[in-house]
């Protein structure tokens, strides 16, 4: 199992969430292929305008479906949950709205929401206050995500303090760390998760201030890798969880300047080595050695 290699090696988490300024959820029942959007019972010609819409936009999209076994029983979506999602530091926010036909997607304006603007992007959308905890279940590109995360997701999912709040979701990528998941709006990512650690996401994110509990955290996707990298090395060096007390500015592709409270700054540099033993980017996949960010403070 790619997760079980990658914990051998030690593999940190790091600077391993995907890059998403913004994000967009929808609904779709059933089993998802391993395109997703485009493999699933998601109509395809809507699903390749979506994607060319937000190409080169920062904007991840992602399928979700409710908490369950999901047998191929469900030809068609009949009525949609969409979430749209801002991850921009100081830009967070979460609107939702119901459709349904899959074609009103098309009237999001994706600049608008790139850019957080998640009153423009989609006027007919109201806002959405509670956080979501979205956990990747996408077995046809991992099994260890299906495996791990569906557990997880089902354990969550029986507390009522949670019910509303998590949902099953494709690909998140990095599923060599699963159980791996995204919470929206602040689009941190998180991996190796278990019960108690994924129960402490949402309690973080639904405390005010907001917290997030850095033990799991593989960053925040808003941020590059190395950012990321550099982020997660000031919190931890300084005991920082509040979502808000990083501000993250990059001086070279190597250097970052990390603004803490009370206007502390440290710089970071961060460089590329390998790891010290090969591990599975996926199951059924070959052993290799991975790539990782090392951070030093400056």
């Amino acid at each position: 199992m790619c997760s079980a290699t990658s914990r051998l090696a030690a593999e940190p988490l790091a600077g391993t969430a995907p890059l998403a300024r913004a994000w967009l959820a929808i609904e779709q029942h059933g089993p998802f292929g391993h395109d997703a959007l485009r493999q699933s019972h998601f109509p395809r010609e809507i699903a390749d305008q979506l994607l060319a819409a937000i190409a080169d936009t920062a904007i991840r999209p992602a399928l979700i479906r409710p908490v369950g076994r999901h047998a191929d029983r469900h030809r068609h979506t009949t009525r949609r949950q969409v979430f749209l999602a801002s991850s921009i530091p100081g830009r967070e926010g979460l609107v939702s709205a119901a459709i349904e036909d899959a074609r009103e997607l098309l009237t999001i304006d994706f600049a608008a929401l790139s850019r957080g603007d998640l009153a423009t992007a989609w006027p007919r959308a109201v806002p959405h206050n509670r956080p979501l905890l979205l956990v990747c279940t996408h077995s046809k590109r991992d099994l260890c995500c299906a495996m791990y995360g569906r557990p997880l997701a089902a354990g969550l999912a029986s507390n009522p303090n949670y019910a509303q709040a998590v949902w099953e979701t494709s690909h998140l990528g990095g599923h060599r760390f699963a159980p791996t998941a995204v919470q929206l709006p602040h689009g941190w990512v998180h991996g190796r998760l278990d019960h108690s650690t994924a129960a402490a996401v949402l309690d973080g994110a639904m405390t005010s201030p907001e917290t997030v509990p850095i033990g799991t955290a593989r960053g925040r996707s808003a941020l590059t890798g190395p950012a990321q990298a550099a982020d997660l090395a000031v919190r931890g060096a300084l005991h920082l969880v509040g979502i808000a007390d990083t501000d993250v500015i990059e001086i070279d592709d190597q250097t970052f300047e990390v603004l803490t409270p009370g206007g502390r700054r440290t710089l970071v540099d961060v460089t590329l080595v390998d790891l010290d033993f090969p591990r599975l980017e996926s199951c059924g996949g070959t052993p290799k050695i991975g790539r990782v960010f090392k951070t030093t403070i400056l």
